[in-house]
This record gives structure tokens, sequence and C-alpha cells, in this order.
């Protein structure tokens, strides 16, 4: 027994640091995460982390929150996932704790009762099975399958997937069932129906284009939705059924900005009527249900604008919302449920933008809420966090995060633009954020933009970064930093662009740009690209054929009938206009932008007499650090912003 873990997870909870929280603290792994909450509502599993060296699966019991019992741990590698098959059994992943990249371990499967007896392997965690269509239950799968579903039914059986394929497994039999024979080619993935079968699956087509296929119970496939032109999705795409027959399915919502909105069909067919269920004005939504396990109802819908929210089906559930919500004010309380409507304990996760995520209980029956843990409870509350909408120099519109520095500094402040990779990702979200807190401690004003390209916030908003690497993409990073400094947030004077990946490109950008415009003091810039050709070169690129045959190509720029236009764009070829100080950080084994980009672009600032600080691990994939190369690399951007922002106090 783990005596005591609990309370004292939420006790340290409100502790005041005299001085800015540490590295460690910021990167230290939570001390609990990932809790689901059992079908019958009297138990949690949760991943805890007591020695900060490695986690364990441990249960909880309902009605004493304040103990927890682990029953599995490896040592070697971190558990990385939980889920409850049924009251008495549970599914687990797991991740490479510390390892070098080129010897991460893949998921894997495990199954084991919520006793912590019967611990059984279902696929390998390091890609190589013992046979994949072997009759023996005994057989372990390919690390290539991963969990795909658990079916609402109370059974003992988990979906699992690889690629286009579905598999039923039976966690005791060890009986399996194949779930997609005969397929199309270009499935890459399927929606299932109530009973778990596949029913519609996305097809990728020649040239960028899309399409839903419906299956039927025969197992002929035949298209349903297609989209109307390359790179954009189909016109309806299904994304649950529920046991009622109800579709729900996203569409566009007519107006310029193209954005997805959810929608709700008591049919099938293609053409089915709909009735509207979510929309935003700013935002696409992205749903996720919540389905009752005895009904298969959905009773509600989680999804995310400005911040997350849910939107209740069921007044009973709705009515707990609100008293959760007034006992937990300022904070964002999304309710986890399986037999939603006839068990009356439901587990909350309580986020905010000022700490980490907390957990409680709440009996419906008694309106009593009882805190179970803090993910990390020796975080201080951090900076709120702000959102803006700025306008480009075109009139589009962009969503902007700002995070006041917790030191006290003389507006405007030091500032730290931070972008985020992708670039083809929403950057932007509303709960707290290790990297923009970490540098709100040490007296920076953080900025956060979704610029064009960024996906979250229709059609248009994402199409408007195609071809504008470098170009109108850059643009929108310097109107935001005007809109700062009108404001009176930022210091023009000192500002420093930090980025990975896409975001270390666009900090390259920035201070090719600044030569011209005075604009940044430094960058810091983490596994990005130097040489856009050479991140469409069949011979350096991770990406398919497909893709670089005809997605990127539209997307970033063609290497044939766009190779000025690349070069122009190319931090290795504006070299010569790179004359701010510059941080640079590469990854060994990195499959996506090889050191190459790295190195030449350092060599040849070096030659120009400018020469970037510099590190590269060795070992480490595209991001993917250990924990002492973590805290390494936040050490020198740590001492590198202190050099050249110097905040005044």
């Amino acid at each position: 027994m783990i005596k005591a873990l609990m309370l004292a997870l939420l006790g340290s909870a409100a502790l005041v640091h005299a001085a800015p929280p540490s590295i460690e603290d910021f990167q230290r792994a939570p001390a609990f995460s990932g809790p689901v909450l059992s079908p019958d509502g009297r138990h949690v599993a949760a991943i805890v982390n007591t020695t900060s060296k490695t986690t364990a699966l441990a249960i909880i019991a309902s009605d004493r929150p304040a103990e927890a019992t682990a029953i599995q741990a490896f040592g070697q590698v971190d558990i990385a996932s939980v889920h409850w098959v049924n009251d008495q059994r549970l599914v687990f992943t797991v991740r490479s704790q510390d390892e070098p990249y080129s010897k991460r371990v893949m998921p894997g499967l495990w199954t084991i009762g919520r006793d912590g007896t019967g611990l059984r392997q279902w696929a390998d965690a390091v890609g190589v099975g013992r046979g994949l269509s072997a009759p023996k239950a005994s057989r372990v799968l390919g690390g290539w399958w991963t969990l795909s579903d658990i079916p609402l039914d109370g059974s003992d059986n988990v979906i699992l997937a690889h690629r286009d394929w579905r598999m039923r497994l039976n966690v005791v039999t060890g009986e399996r069932q194949p779930l997609t024979e005969n397929i199309p080619k270009g499935i890459v993935n399927w929606v299932l129906d109530a009973r778990f079968r596949p029913l519609f699956g996305y097809q990728e087509l020649e040239q960028g284009r899309w399409q839903v296929v419906r299956r039927d119970d025969a197992g002929n496939v035949t298209p349903w939705s297609v989209s109307s032109q390359p790179l954009e999705p189909p016109g309806r795409i299904p994304r649950w059924v529920d046991r009622k027959g109800d579709l729900y399915l996203l569409r566009p919502d007519g107006g310029p900005a193209q954005r997805a909105v959810l929608h709700r069909a008591n049919s099938l067919a293609p053409d089915a009527p709909t009735t509207l269920m979510l929309a935003s004005p700013t935002y696409d939504i992205d749903p996720e249900p919540v389905l009752d396990r005895d009904s298969g109802e959905t009773v509600g819908i989680h999804y995310e604008t400005d911040i997350p929210r849910t939107l209740w089906l069921n007044a009973d559930l709705a009515a707990a919302q609100a008293d959760i919500d007034r006992q937990l004010p300022g904070n964002v309380n999304r309710l986890q449920c399986s037999r939603c409507l006839a068990v009356t304990t439901v587990l909350v996760t309580s986020q905010s933008d000022r700490r980490p995520p907390r957990y409680f209980l709440y009996d419906r029956s008694a309106g009593r809420l009882t805190p179970l843990a803090a993910s990390k409870p020796w975080m201080p509350e951090g900076s709120p966090l702000q959102i803006a909408t700025v306008s480009a120099r075109d009139g589009l519109p962009m969503a902007v995060q700002v995070t006041r520095p917790m030191v006290a500094t003389a507006a405007p402040a030091p500032t730290v633009l931070l972008v985020h990779g992708g670039p083809w990702v929403r950057g932007n979200h509303w709960p707290w954020d290790a990297e923009s807190q970490f540098y709100a401690s040490r007296g920076y004003l953080v900025l956060q933009a979704d610029f064009r390209g960024s996906v979250g916030y229709g059609q248009r908003h994402e199409r408007a970064g195609f071809k504008q690497w470098g170009q109108a993409m850059q643009d929108d990073l310097d109107d935001v930093l005007a809109w700062a400094e009108r404001e009176g947030l930022s210091d023009p004077k000192r500002v420093c662009m930090v980025g990975a990946s896409y975001g270390g490109y666009a900090a390259l950008m920035g201070l090719v740009r600044a030569e011209k415009t005075g604009k940044l003091a430094c960058a810091v810039a983490t596994f990005a690209s130097t040489d856009l050709p050479r991140l469409e070169s069949r011979h350096w690129s991770f990406l398919s054929t497909d893709a670089l045959t005809y997605l990127i190509p539209q997307a970033i720029g063609d290497t044939r009938s766009d190779a000025a236009m690349l070069d122009a764009n190319s931090p290795l070829t504006q070299a010569e206009n790179i004359r701010a100080p510059l941080l640079l950080a590469y990854g060994g084994h990195d499959p996506r932008v090889p050191l190459v980009h790295g190195t030449a672009l350092r060599d040849k600032l070096t030659a120009l007499g400018r020469p970037p600080e510099w590190v590269a691990y060795e070992d480490a994939g595209h991001g993917a650090l250990r924990a002492d190369q973590r805290h390494d690399l936040m050490q020198r951007i740590e001492a590198f912003l202190a050099t050249h922002l110097a905040p005044k106090n």
C-alpha cells in the first residue's frame, strides 16, 4: 500500500514559493496523471510517480481516496496510459523512460486484474512480435498493433488497430477476430458503429483528395462523401454513431471561414437531414463524445473553443456540472463517467491556466466534492493567461495568448515570442502550459499566436498559410509584436523569438528580417529546418511519396516551379542577414529535420564570423530528449535569454 499518498499530493498544492520554481520543478514528471474511473464508479486507476524516477499503475478505492495500491511497475519503462476493460480488468500501455531515441519502445499492450493479478502481454513493446496470425492465444502481437477502442458492453473485448486494419481481441481467452478484411486501399482510419464494427472509413485518393466510404454488414464499401477539391475535407465527416442510431458528423458552417460545426442525423444516408448541435464564430468544433455505457446514448460532448467546454444532453449531468463549477470557480472542470446515468460518482479533472490539473471525485446524489490528487503539487500558482484577437495586416484575425511576467517589471516588458511547431496544428490552448509559465516565471512577457496555417480556425485560416513560409506567416508574427508594442506590453528592443521545428524555422526567419527591422534582439531555434528544398528532398525527407508528390508542393512550395521562392525563404541561403545572437539545438537522430540542417547553418555563420551558440544531442530525435538533455537545453535557453534580454529588475 502507498499510504497517505493522495492527501500529500493535494496538501502541498497551495505552497507559496519565495523564489521562482526551478527547471526541475517544471520538467519533473507528474506525481499523478491519467486517472480513469471504473464503470461502477468504485475505483480509480491512475499513473503515480512517487520517486521522480519511475511510474506505477495504482488503484484507489472511491470511498478511501487517501490510499493507493500500486499494482504494476516495470522500472525500465513508464506506464503511458490505462483504461478499464470492465470493473475487474484494466488494459495499459508503456513508453520509454529515458532511453536514447534509437532505443525507444513501442506502446505495447498489457492487461491486469484490478487486484494486481493476471498480468498478461498482448502486443510487443519493441516492435517485433512473435506472430500476427498464429492461432495460439499465447502469441504476442507485433508492436505496431495499438489500442483503438473498448466496447461499451462490459465484456473482455478490446479493439486493436494497425493502420487500416482493425481486430477484436478477447483479453481473457485470447480469441482474435479480424474486422476489416477485403477493404480497399487508402483507408487511414475507421469510425466504428455501436457494436464496434467498422462503419465509415476515411480514404486517401490521388492528388490530395479524400473521401468517406461506408461499409455495410456484408463488407461492401461504397463512397459516402467526397472532397470537392484537393486538400479540402469531404463535406460530411462522420465522427461517431451511438446505440440509438444517431450519427454525429462535421460539416462546414457555410461561411467564408469554412469552420467545422457539429451536426446530428437520425439516418446514415449521405443526404439525410441534419440538426446543428455545436458551432463557434471563431473555432472549428472538434468533438469528443460522452457515451453512457448502459444505454449507449450520447449524454454529453466535450469540445474546445477559447477554453475546454462540455455540452450536456442530460439534465442531471448538466446540473452536476453547474454545481461542480460553483464549488471550483475559475477552473474548467471536465467530468468523466462510464455508466453516467446509473452511477452517481464522477471523476473531475479541474484545469486552470495558472496551475497543473487537479483531480476530484463528485457524488451527484449528495453534491459532495472530494479531493483526490494534484498532478504537480509542488508547483505554485502561475501567471494568468489572457486571450486576444489580433488582426494581421490583411485583416485575417489571429488568436493570441498573453502570459504576463510573474516577476514585477515596469511595462513594457522583455518578451518571448513563443512560436508553435507544425505548423499545421492548433498551438494555443488555455490550460496550464509549462514552457510559457517557465518564461513568465523568469520575468518575460510571453506571446503565443495561432498564425495563418494553424488549424482549428476554419479552412480559410489554414489554407492562407499555403506557400507562405517566411512570407505572410512571418508577417503575422511581426504583426503580433507590433500589436503588443502598441498595447504597451512589449519592449520592442528586448524581444527574443523562440521555437522548435517550424517554430525554430520562424525564429531564424525572424532574425533574417531583423537585419532590416531591428525588431529582434535574439532567437532560439531548436530542431529547425534551415533549407526548404532539402526538407522536401526524397533523400532527406521522412514524408511519404504521396505527401512529397502533392501535399508538400502545395502547402510549402514545389522544388521546381517555386525554387526561387523556397531559396529566398530558407535561412541557410539568407545566413548573411542573420546577425543577432542565436542559439541552435538539434538531435543527432532526428528523422524529420536531419542534423545537417543545423550543421550547415552553423558552419556558414561561423565562416561569416558570427558563430551561434550550438548544442547537438547525439542520440536525440525530433524534440525527443532524455531528462538530462531537456534540463541542459532549458538551462542554456535560460542563460541565453538572461544575457540578451536582461530584465530590468
